[in-house]
């Protein structure tokens, strides 16, 4: 059973954050509809991870830089990137973000201060300490103080740049915001054969820095405690390490498969759905009514679609 606290957050900003978490997931079901018939080569799915990607995005301001991964779709919805550009993007168009030579996340885009991940996994940590830094030093001549925020997977913590990441940010004072979204695997390894701490936030210790452990599927939380952390690195310039448990629910990516993973860990992280368990929610607290929720997948399912047809047409 998940539980929410919505603390001072009014309904209306409730609702915003349901609709935020609901295009992801939507356009994510779509996307794998399109993959079966061809018309998309290659996908890596975020299914279940969505309350981490649209709670950090929506507690920043949006001229803050964010560091995603593959599966932070919730990033690129949250900064209100066109759609339909998107999805010519997804589709190798010479209209998409790359002119057609990416298909899937190593993109960004400087508009909305969202830096193009980087395969190997692991160097965007310290591009995150790069943009902190160039934001302390703009600070001294009167600039707004910002964060930076950089996502890795428990596979990417592995990585020699996760270390050398985190060190300097500590050593340097850099206000980075350093999120480890531990999903059970990297790629098919599971966290059981990657480290033998008892939870990845230890690592924060080592580098002298504040860390914290949350239910990355319990979006109110995800929001709520980057907020939080967000002030306190804004405060006394310093970063923060924020473990993130989830689960993946696809394989590594579509292809791939999810022969590796026991039946019953499906089962036990369906019940931890984050975005049923946002909307019952919702509902339980006479916030939304079901039919209100109806509606609500019913334009966000024709704002894709529209979306979609626009991408098609285009040469």
């Amino acid at each position: 059973f998940m539980l929410f606290n919505r603390k001072d957050l009014s309904n209306d900003a409730l609702i915003d954050l349901y609709k935020s978490i609901l295009l992801p997931r939507m356009i994510e079901e779509k996307m794998l509809v399109l993959l079966r018939q061809g018309k998309i080569s290659k996908w890596f799915s975020g299914i279940g991870q969505e309350a981490i990607s649209v709670g950090v995005t929506q507690a920043l301001q949006k001229d803050e830089w964010i560091m995603p991964l593959h599966r932070n779709l919730g990033v690129f919805t949250g900064r209100n990137m066109p759609l339909r550009k998107l999805f010519m993007q997804w589709q190798g168009n010479k209209d998409g973000y790359s002119k057609g030579r990416e298909r899937s996340f190593q993109f960004g885009s400087a508009a909305h201060h969202i830096c193009g991940m980087i395969s190997h996994l692991g160097p965007q940590l310290a591009i995150a300490d790069g943009v902190a830094l160039a934001h302390k030093l703009n600070a001294s001549s009167g600039s707004a103080l910002k964060v930076a925020v950089a996502f890795s997977g428990d596979g990417g913590t592995s990585e020699g740049d996760f270390h050398e990441a985190l060190n300097v940010a500590a050593v340097w004072d850099l206000p980075v915001i350093f999120i480890i979204e531990n999903n059970g695997y990297g790629l098919s390894t599971p966290v059981s054969e990657q480290y033998r701490c008892f939870s990845l936030v230890d690592k924060a210790k080592g580098y002298g820095m504040e860390g914290i452990r949350i239910d990355g599927n319990n979006l109110l939380e995800v929001y709520d405690t980057i907020k939080g952390v967000r002030e306190y690195c804004i405060q006394n310039q310093k970063p923060y390490l924020i473990e993130c448990t989830t689960f993946r629910m696809r394989g590594h990516e579509e292809a791939s498969g999810v022969k590796y993973v026991p039946p019953e860990l499906f089962e036990l992280w369906a019940k931890k759905d984050p975005v049923k368990n946002y909307e019952q929610y919702l509902v339980g607290e006479n916030i939304v009514t079901a039919q209100q929720i109806v509606s609500i997948k019913n334009e966000t399912e024709e704002y894709i679609e529209n979306e979609l047809l626009a991408a098609a047409n285009a040469p």
